[in-house]
């Protein structure tokens, strides 16, 4: 009813409240003598104008209180300068009330219309065709936020330590599934430039929400820093650069050659989806020619070391672009049998091969029988190499997918209480992604500053995935509701 009540006022009306929301947040501030909240304390001002008026007063909100605080509390006082150091804090409190500003748009959308019902009878027309990629999806994004925060007592149970491969490699095959589903039946002559403007459109976005992640990285770990007087926050993950030479760095992540650990998943999925519509007009001419070509691509990229440069440092990126192409190729293939016949084919020596393989992996990863491990003696010999996406780590993931695929494992997982909430954070990735990359940025901050065993591990893991099991409902709630076709009238089993 208070948010209806804002909406009516006229705008000269909503704005001149908004500044009188910030008076209270600046008499408030000069009580307390607190320098690394001089920013902070505005929010209240910001979060107030964001729920009564909406997007314009909130950043009209978030101008005047960075002013204010700069003018009156940054050394120098009464100037707007400000030194590198203060830079991070205001560019952190900027995100923060971007933050609110979302939050409390997807909350107005949600409540001005109720969609559910209008969401639960689209998605009972196209669940079955999409509800199980979503669901593993969002596993894969729960799984990487869980990693994402190194020695927590959950990372012991994530995947990645019963075999070989991790999240990575199911994070590239689900997404070219997904754009293959998408966009493969209309790559035609007539639509092709429309799917070409789809994609870049897609590329920009990326590119935004990674240059975006990335700068909030820098601002939360300096915080830190500063916070906790712990300047050894911005000596690993590549912010040494930036302490030494921050306009460089901050270039070279325009550019894409310098990537912040934990922060280089965005820049590989940028340029491989650059790639999809070389990749869709192969597989228009034979998807076999589509998966050589992309083997070939593979093979010639390590044979050579081929990879894209880091700048300004040395050597290439991290997850190598020209070798994790095959696994989105292969995820476009199964996407498109998906698409035409409604499932994968099944083959019983394939499953029994998968299966093998499967088991070895197990016996000699890190949560293996530590006698067979090293009875076999094999792991350290083994082409697990991540950045160049070594054969056994691809052949252990299609492994474990196509045995996934083939037992119907997804079936089973429909009556677990778990699915709807992680299909639903599996329909979100992009903004999934951002939230868990700012979580556990936050999160390794805090697990080397105030961490205090498994308790923490518990509350803050268990806590952000509840958050961003809320921002995917929130989304869902807020999304305009489009109708979706099904894949030649045919509903498959893609997601078994």
């Amino acid at each position: 009813m208070i948010a209806q009540f804002g909406q009516r006022l006229n705008l000269p009306t909503q704005y001149a409240l908004t500044c009188l929301f910030v008076l209270p947040c600046f008499a408030l501030r000069l009580q307390w003598p607190w320098h690394s909240f001089s920013f902070f304390l505005f929010a209240p001002a910001v979060l107030l104008a964001a729920a009564l008026f909406g997007r314009g007063p909130a950043i009209l909100a978030t101008a005047l209180s960075s002013v204010l605080a700069v003018f009156f509390w940054l050394e120098p006082i009464y100037t707007f300068r400000m030194s590198s150091q203060q830079l991070p804090p205001m560019v952190l409190y900027a995100l923060v009330c971007a933050g609110i500003v979302g939050f409390c748009e997807w909350s107005r959308a949600a409540l001005n219309q109720d969609r559910r019902a209008a969401l639960a009878e689209q998605r009972a027309q196209s669940g079955a065709r999409l509800d199980g990629i979503d669901f593993w999806r969002g596993l894969v994004l729960c799984t990487i936020f869980v990693n994402h925060v190194p020695g927590n007592i959950l990372e012991a149970i994530t995947h990645r330590n019963f075999g070989v491969s991790d999240s990575a490699e199911a994070f590239v095959f689900l997404s070219g599934a997904s754009l293959a589903l998408a966009y493969g039946h209309r790559f035609h002559a007539g639509e092709r430039t429309g799917v070409l403007l789809a994609l870049l459109r897609r590329v920009l976005k990326l590119y935004g929400v990674h240059v975006a992640l990335s700068f909030a990285a820098i601002a939360i770990f300096s915080a830190g820093a500063l916070a906790w007087h712990k300047p050894e926050l911005l000596k690993g993950l590549g912010l040494d650069l930036y302490v030494a030479d921050a306009p460089t760095c901050l270039i070279g992540i325009l550019s894409l050659g310098h990537q912040l650990g934990y922060f280089n998943i965005l820049p590989l999925y940028l340029v491989l989806i650059l790639a999809v519509p070389l990749l869709l007009w192969l597989a228009q001419i034979d998807v076999a020619v589509m998966l050589v070509v992309s083997a070939l691509v593979y093979a010639v990229a390590r044979s050579f070391g081929w990879n894209l440069p880091n700048w300004p440092g040395q050597g290439g990126w991290f997850l190598n672009p020209l070798t994790w192409q095959f696994v989105m190729a292969i995820g476009i293939a199964a996407g498109l049998a998906l698409r035409r016949t409604g499932s994968v084919p099944i083959q019983p020596t394939l499953v029994a091969v998968a299966l093998t393989v499967v088991i070895l992996g197990f016996l000699i990863s890190p949560s293996g029988p530590g006698a067979v491990r090293n009875w076999i003696g094999v792991h350290g010999h083994l082409d697990v190499n991540k950045s160049s996406l070594g054969l056994t780590r691809l052949t252990h993931f299609l492994a474990l997918a196509y045995l996934i695929y083939a037992s119907g494992l997804t079936r089973l997982c429909r009556r677990l209480p778990v699915f709807a909430p992680l299909s639903t954070i599996g329909r979100h990735g992009l903004l999934i992604f951002a939230l868990l990359s700012l979580l556990s940025a936050v999160g390794q901050v805090l697990s080397s500053t105030v961490r205090t065993g498994r308790l923490f591990d518990v509350v803050f893991l268990g806590g952000g995935l509840v958050l961003i099991w809320g921002a995917a409902h929130l989304a869902d709630a807020a999304r305009p509701l489009r109708p979706r076709r099904r894949v030649g009238g045919i509903v498959p089993a893609g997601a078994r």
